[in-house]
């Protein structure tokens, strides 16, 4: 979001902690995983989270955010350790450069462990390497998952919410429009970037819609 970000509702926080997965292998960790996990997991493969299958291992997730959001990551951070989903080393600084710009970036990120039982979402969300819009993603979508994504790729742009996205082909877009629809009644519409990049607007009438949704303060 281009507001500064609130993180995960303290309720949302607040659960027993559970280390049972520090201990074991990466294919012996095969869960069961928690509703709420699997809610945030979605939410960052809808943005700009990244899934990573490790030669047969298992899946593991990797998080980041820039230097702005820091709070935010940090909070991400707590919710997966407190659940046993990560190490207690804190997340680490990075240093990002892009080509052409004399400019460096900073930011924080980090990664859950590798889980075998985490195969099935790598395999729903991508297809030969590449990320797309899953067949099953309308059955998982949940108002913490909603949040998740609108805290990872929202922004407001003239007044109007939109969600960027990381997927490339006009079809994945319009999926993701038609789960908005169907799941929450959210009405929302494609539109090109100047970058020429597909993003999702959110209509104007939507707006209150999301905000009465029981998910975490975004706005």
């Amino acid at each position: 979001m281009s507001h500064s970000k609130h993180g995960i509702r303290q309720n949302e926080l607040k659960t027993q902690k559970r280390s049972f997965h520090t201990s074991c292998r990466a294919i012996n960790r095969i869960g069961p995983h928690n509703e709420d996990v699997i809610a945030v997991l979605i939410g960052l493969l809808l943005g700009d989270g990244y899934a990573a299958n490790r030669s047969g291992e298992g899946v593991r997730f990797s998080i980041k955010q820039s230097i702005t959001h820091k709070d935010y990551l940090f909070s991400l951070y707590e919710f997966f350790l407190t659940r046993g989903y990560c190490s207690k080393l804190e997340p680490r600084k990075y240093t990002r450069t892009i080509k052409g710009v004399d400019k460096e970036y900073y930011g924080y990120e980090f990664n859950t462990f590798t889980f075998r039982s985490f195969y099935w979402l790598y395999s729903s969300f991508y297809k030969n390497g590449k990320k797309i819009v899953p067949q099953i993603l309308e059955k998982y979508m949940t108002a913490l998952t909603l949040a998740i994504w609108i805290e990872m790729n929202g922004s407001w742009v003239q007044g109007k919410l939109v969600l960027n996205t990381c997927f490339s082909s006009k079809k994945d877009i319009e999926i993701l429009v038609k789960v908005l629809q169907n799941s929450f009644g959210i009405k929302s519409y494609l539109k090109m970037s100047k970058k020429g990049k597909y993003r999702i607007e959110i209509s104007s009438e939507s707006i209150n819609l999301i905000k009465r949704l029981e998910c975490p303060k975004i706005f």
